[in-house]
């Protein structure tokens, strides 16, 4: 048992508190791991910011509290929007990617300059102004951090490359289909002729899935 609680969802995008229920101990462990990383990275002055003090306060308080998972299947997009529904919004959000790599906009306060291809998907010419956007490229595994101005940045995902099967996915896929699978029917098998493994490899290989831990509550509440 944690100390952490999933907060549900309205149809409103207000969180009920009369609807909770426990948090994913291992995804609970794995964000705390990130946000002490994160901490350990200002103390030792690695990521300097003019509100250092301010964002290592939020580490050391952090408590993930309520986790929202995005599957992209084929042409899933998702437009521009800000995450502000959490009462606390300064409190880090943490994003974790697995499976097929995604392009990432992010809404900056200041002007880039950089050549940005704005036609990858057409119905986002209009949601932002590019010359105030930072493209990510994010990979299996990687992790995005919202703290301080990018907290409730406007953010959007425009299109997955699902082409873009690299090696690390594979293997990570292969590994979580036999693993699943192996519980299921409680015995050894090949994972080339199980027809579970290989609709589980299939699955995880043509889905990106998005997992975004956010902390609602202030600590003082």
């Amino acid at each position: 048992m944690v100390s952490g609680q999933v907060k549900l969802f309205c149809n409103d995008k207000i969180y009920n508190e009369s609807k909770v229920g426990e948090f994913p101990s291992l995804l609970y462990g794995t964000t705390v791991n990130i946000i002490n990383f994160l901490k350990h990275l200002i103390e030792e002055g690695e990521i300097a910011s003019r509100n250092s003090s301010r964002l290592l306060e939020q580490c050391r308080n952090y408590t993930p509290e309520a986790s929202i998972v995005n599957y992209y299947r084929t042409k899933t997009t998702m437009g521009f929007h800000s995450d502000d529904a959490e009462i606390d919004k300064e409190a880090p959000l943490v994003s974790i990617s697995i499976g097929p790599a995604a392009l990432f906009l992010l809404e900056t306060s200041e002007a880039i300059k950089h050549e940005f291809d704005v036609s990858l998907h057409g119905s986002f010419n209009r949601a932002a102004d590019y010359d105030h956007v930072l493209p990510i490229y994010l990979c299996h595994g990687d992790v995005v951090i919202m703290a301080g101005k990018s907290r409730l940045a406007r953010h959007a995902v425009p299109v997955v490359f699902f082409d873009d099967d690299t090696e690390v996915v594979s293997k990570g896929a292969l590994r979580v289909s036999h693993d699943i699978c192996e519980k299921i029917l409680k015995q050894d098998h090949n994972d080339d002729a199980c027809t579970h493994c290989q609709e589980c490899l299939t699955y995880i290989r043509t889905t990106r899935i998005n997992m975004n831990i956010r902390q609602v509550m202030p600590v003082h509440r």
